[in-house]
């Protein structure tokens, strides 16, 4: 017996009928007329949808005469594809993080490495936290007694721009 069956039957030990015996009676003919808006009046007929395949979209494509309207669609439908698939992009196309940060690799001193896992873990805070916290306060006082640094502007070029 299905779940369906079984609280259906439950249904009908504890309130008499079953809701779905209800309105099977009341839809049927010589039954007496609903007033509109109510549950037992019939929705509206729904469509079937057919899943597509990839050949079924390609075909459809290739009937567009317009060849500029053709790629624009092709491009569209690739991109619907490619939706939520992968990792997010941490990465631009030129291989730059995003979120304003670089990755580097340090040699430090094993003493000072394990102070700060130290500091970071009693404090609840990141390493990286306190390492951007530590570079922040070296540069705000080599500022004070040199000037203002303006770095470099960025020299990496975009590979497509030179072929």
């Amino acid at each position: 017996m299905g779940k369906k069956d079984l609280t259906g039957g439950i249904a009908n030990l504890l309130s008499g009928a079953d809701q779905r015996i209800t309105q099977q009676r009341q839809a049927a003919p010589g039954a007496p007329e609903q007033p509109k808006g109510t549950a037992t009046q019939e929705a509206a007929p729904k469509m079937k949808v057919e899943p597509t395949t990839i050949q079924d979209e390609s075909d459809l494509i290739n009937s567009v005469e317009d060849e500029e309207l053709r790629e624009e669609l092709r491009e569209r439908l690739r991109q619907k594809r490619l939706v939520g698939r992968g990792r997010p992009r941490k990465n631009d196309q030129l291989g730059r993080r995003m979120d304003g940060y670089d990755r580097t690799s340090l040699i430090i001193n094993k003493a000072k490495w394990a102070k700060i896992k130290e500091i970071a873990f009693i404090e609840t805070l990141t390493m990286k936290e306190i390492v951007e916290l530590a570079l922040d306060m070296v540069i705000e006082r080599y500022e004070l007694k040199h000037g203002e640094i303006i770095p470099a502007p960025d020299r990496k070029k975009d590979i497509t721009e030179i072929f």
